[in-house]
């Protein structure tokens, strides 16, 4: 799929297709919300059942495993990604991911992901589907607060989460552990 081949927005869902990520949740929601599309990006042992559940939804669809340039092409042009799993999470690639592409997120008020949106401002939190609805519809019809939460998102992934960044905290972290363990004094046991 190119950036061409893609003209009707859309909402983006990445990752394994299993219960505990939650994409049960978004197929019901995308059957009444006809403004936007939900694109489907992964694979798993729950997708028949998904696939069941989108059935007669012409504004869902599964684009299968996509990796590299057409993944990051997908993330580019979403208006969200969309993360709404059931589980507790302790932390999501695929926020980084699309925060990398400057794409803002919308993440389930669940484990370690609303801790990502808070620190960065890019994206929202939701609990009820109303409030999943409303921060979409205000992602539709706002491109300016839209890009803003791109860009918030790009300068936390740059600041937080490239592999610089993470190999800096690394050599960090065992600079000072080195540096406490030559403070501390040895002592030897006296002589009897």
């Amino acid at each position: 799929m190119t950036d061409e081949a893609q003209e009707t927005p859309y909402f983006l869902f990445v990752g394994r297709m299993e219960k505990l990520k939650g994409l049960q949740t978004l197929i019901p929601i995308f059957l009444k919300h006809q403004k936007a599309e939900l694109l489907i990006a992964g694979s798993g042992s729950y997708e028949p059942q998904l696939r069941r559940l989108a059935v007669g939804n012409g504004n869902v669809r599964f684009v299968g495993y996509l990796s590299g340039p057409q993944l990051e092409a997908l993330y580019r042009r979403a208006v969200a990604v969309i993360v709404p799993s059931l589980c507790f999470e302790s932390f999501s690639l695929v926020v980084i991911e699309a925060f990398r592409q400057q794409t803002p997120v919308v993440v389930r008020n669940l484990g370690g992901m609303p801790e990502l949106i808070q620190e960065s401002g890019a994206g929202f939190i939701y609990n009820t589907d109303e409030e999943l609805v409303a921060a979409m519809e205000l992602l539709l019809i706002n491109s300016s607060l839209r890009t803003e939460m791109g860009h918030r998102g790009y300068q936390a992934y740059l600041g937080l989460w490239t592999p610089e960044k993470h190999l800096q905290k690394y050599l960090d972290f065992i600079h000072n552990i080195q540096r406490q363990t030559t403070s501390y004094v040895h002592l030897e046991p006296a002589s009897p």
